[in-house]
Order: structure tokens, then sequence, then C-alpha cells
């Protein structure tokens, strides 16, 4: 399963107590990547900047729905995929 989502930052989602952490570079240039550790939800991340957004990918399991619903009540807009789905 995983969840896309936009932010205009990175301190909106790490100040957010979603468990986003251990972000480090990956191989393009402005994208980033890490882990979300939560005692609801866990998986792993990758991000890039697109233009003024950030634009968040993260990966895991179903518990990634309360993931999904957490980031929607903090005014994101949320789109989740199952793994099977481009």
């Amino acid at each position: 399963m995983k969840i896309l989502f936009q932010s205009r930052d990175f301190v909106s989602i790490d100040g957010a107590g979603l468990g986003f952490n251990s972000r480090r570079p990956a191989g393009s240039p402005w994208h980033f990547q890490g882990k979300v550790h939560h005692l609801q939800w866990q998986g792993n991340y990758e991000c890039h900047w697109k233009g003024p957004e950030l634009f968040w990918t993260v990966y895991g399991d179903d518990r990634l729905l309360r993931l999904a619903e957490a980031l929607k009540s903090r005014g994101y807009v949320v789109e989740v995929k199952q793994d099977k789905e481009p």
C-alpha cells in the first residue's frame, strides 16, 4: 500500500508527530528517503521537491490507512493506492 500527499515544507510534517524521521538524501538531487515510525503505523517514505511543493510517497501495510486519516485531519489531500496500482 502507498500513501501520496504534498506539503510545502519538511517542518510541517516533521513537527506533526506523525513519526517521519531518518531523512537522508536519495540517489537523485532534491530527492530524499526515510522511515515512518509511529505506534499505529510504520513504513518507508520517499519525497522530492517539485517546484514549491514536496511530493511524498509512503510505503507500508494496511496500517497506513491510519496515517492517511491523520494527514487528512490536518488538512492534507491524501491519495491511497494499493501495491498493484501505478
